[in-house]
């Protein structure tokens, strides 16, 4: 290696050996403090423990003082964010509340008109009998027309009636139409249908014989609905009284069938 190359070499490694030299220095300088005598103390030390005492307060701040406030923000943002969402469902509440009253009136409405459908207990005799009418008129002959005992509900009273007849599959069909548009609520259940005995051979339609139960229902009054608890009033003397009051109407019945 020649004399210049050692040269070069020296002075590149010249400034890392006085940097070593100048940073023992300084920790040296902390090792030969005064504690009594700050004055006595040289610059970089004093620059040194003015930036650690900095940091320190300033982490002790953030602790003691910052912290609980950040803290205390956030769970205010949370807060108004809940208040602000109780506000918009209680404000969209309150803008529907009259569409609410509407539909609820409307929904009472509609409730009402049902029930006024629901034959009250004095109405039923003349049901049967419309029911009777509705028939002949559709081309039924009736066997028999029974009403059975009633059923009773939560809240309304189920009325079974038993229909036996003889027609075409015309007269039948008109029959359940004619049914159905009766200002009455009136079901009809449990078909039963068999072929009638040809008595004579100068129709091509076949003649049937029909079983059906229909079903009225009327809504349960409030001494009613007392009373439900009572098994005495379901199947007492009093329907028994009420079940021969029936009976009553059904030669009438007969005699619409003739008419």
């Amino acid at each position: 290696m020649s004399p210049d190359e050692l040269h070069e070499l020296s002075l590149e490694q010249a400034p890392s050996k006085k940097k070593k030299i100048t940073l023992e220095k300084f920790l040296q300088q902390f090792n030969t403090l005064d504690m009594n005598s700050y004055g006595s103390w040289p610059l970089s030390v004093k620059i040194t423990c003015w930036i650690f005492i900095f940091f320190a307060v300033l982490v002790l701040g953030y602790f003691v003082a910052i912290q609980p406030k950040l803290q205390a923000i956030d769970n205010a943002q949370a807060q108004e964010s809940n208040l602000l969402n109780e506000f918009r469902e209680k404000d969209s509440k309150l803008r529907n509340l009259q569409q609410y009253q509407l539909q609820l009136q409307e929904m009472q409405a509609n409730f009402n008109q049902q029930l006024e459908q629901l034959p009250k207990e004095t109405e039923i005799p003349s049901l049967v009998e419309d029911i009777n009418l509705t028939g002949v008129n559709s081309g039924l002959k009736f066997k028999n027309i029974r009403l059975e005992d009633e059923v009773k509900q939560e809240i309304f009273i189920e009325q079974p009636i038993t229909i036996e007849a003889t027609g075409d599959y015309h007269a039948f069909g008109a029959f359940v139409s004619s049914i159905a548009a009766l200002p009455r609520i009136v079901t009809m259940h449990d078909f039963v249908v068999d072929a009638a005995p040809i008595k004579d051979g100068k129709s091509d339609i076949p003649v049937l014989n029909y079983s059906i139960k229909a079903k009225t229902y009327r809504y349960m009054g409030a001494v009613e609905n007392q009373n439900n608890s009572d098994p005495q009033v379901i199947n007492g003397e009093s329907q028994i009284n009420a079940s021969d009051s029936r009976n009553v109407h059904i030669p009438s019945i007969k005699k619409s069938k003739r008419k």
